[in-house]
């Protein structure tokens, strides 16, 4: 015979039910409810709920909280608008002279810095090119024009038109960057599909001289991370101004960044936008470097310096009193013993400016003051 037994606790199916009708009648209640409830959670004075936004509004791409209101942030969103994308154009000649349809060669970075629509970036970004698109922060594309280049300090200045007024950033003062400070890099690292890609990191060296092209000066050394296509983009200070375009890479090494200090860049755009290119002081000589093979081998005076091998006519040098087969061992007190080392002499000066220079002339050490000259033919 089956037993049937009373149990005290109810089934699985009644205490279902049960959940779903407490539920049911527990949001009534709230609703009921909530006219009398809500007008004491909202703010006094008709002002919005303090919710992340509004509803009724589309939703900010980024919430203006207090802890994103950074020096890095500030100055990334004052200079971001002003950088630009550069693509070079360029034309190339196969084997039978035939020339090819212009196509994009090359991308990089650069800067607008004034509301006229002139940008700065690299020599070797437009090096070559046929034409030059740059493309601006709204997305806007625009062919421009190249105002002149420098390969001395690889610069260069276009000029474009776009919306009126361009955004445009404000140059600072490289000089007074000191080891340690912060700063970001802003560019296209690998092409405009990273656009205005932005890189944090400090000032390493503020004068690290580096041979550039033909021509040696003080760099700007960063660890903020500097890739292809950051070339020409801007390195930023944290009070938003422009401290350096950034050039060169050591590639071979982490976190070993250049860029050209803004005070350079400074004069040297100015020239460009002015005369289209930059007037050097030159000496009006064409030398080479005496090594000690070289020495021994052609009996020389000295086993280091630069062997005059041509003097220009009528050049600062023949003016002076050098002559071919001089060799130049000092220039202003200093040694010369290599090319760079009169590169670098000559660097700090201008068209005007004297130069003392020794040679060795046979067995005779000589002294000449040279005032040199700008030689480039326009």
């Amino acid at each position: 015979m089956e037993e049937y037994y009373n149990s005290a606790r109810p089934s699985r199916w009644a205490r279902f039910v049960q959940l779903v009708v407490a539920a049911l009648v527990g949001g009534l209640i709230v609703l009921g409810a909530l006219p009398f409830l809500l007008p004491r959670m909202l703010p006094e004075n008709g002002s919005e709920p303090n919710l992340p936004w509004n509803f009724e509004r589309e939703a900010p791409e980024a919430p203006d909280l207090e802890h994103q209101q950074t020096a890095v942030v500030n100055a990334v969103n004052e200079v971001s608008p002003a950088v630009v994308g550069v693509t070079r154009i360029s034309q190339s000649r196969d084997i039978f002279g035939r020339v090819s349809p212009p196509a994009p060669s090359g991308h990089g970075s650069g800067v607008i810095i004034s509301p006229e629509g002139y940008v700065v970036t690299n020599y070797h970004v437009v090096e070559e090119a046929v034409a030059v698109v740059v493309t601006l922060s709204n997305g806007e594309e625009a062919e421009a024009e190249i105002v002149g280049v420098d390969p001395g300090t690889d610069l260069a200045v276009l000029k474009v038109q776009g919306e009126q007024p361009l955004p445009w950033a404000r140059m600072g003062d490289s000089e007074s960057l000191v080891v340690g400070e912060f700063v970001v890099a802003i560019g296209n690292p690998g092409g405009l599909q990273l656009e205005r890609s932005v890189t944090f990191g400090v000032i390493s060296g503020t004068d690290r001289r580096v041979e550039v092209y033909d021509w040696v000066f003080g760099l700007i050394q960063t660890s903020a991370a500097i890739n292809p296509g950051n070339s020409g983009g801007p390195l930023v200070n944290m009070q938003g101004e422009v401290v350096g375009i950034n050039s060169v890479k050591i590639t071979d090494a982490e976190g070993l960044g250049f860029s050209i200090p803004s005070e350079l860049v400074k004069g040297v755009s100015e020239e460009l936008i002015e005369h289209g290119r930059v007037i050097r002081p030159m000496l009006g000589v064409t030398i080479s470097e005496v090594t000690p093979l070289l020495a021994d081998y052609y009996d020389l005076a000295s086993d280091y310096g630069l062997l005059v091998a041509e003097v220009s006519p009528d050049g600062p040098a023949q003016q002076a009193g050098l002559r071919p087969d001089d060799i130049i061992i000092e220039a202003d007190g200093s040694k010369i013993e290599s090319l760079r080392d009169l590169r670098r002499k000559m660097s700090a000066k201008g068209v005007g400016d004297e130069v003392e220079v020794i040679v060795l002339r046979g067995d005779s050490s000589m002294t000449f003051s040279v005032v040199l000259a700008d030689l480039e033919v326009d």
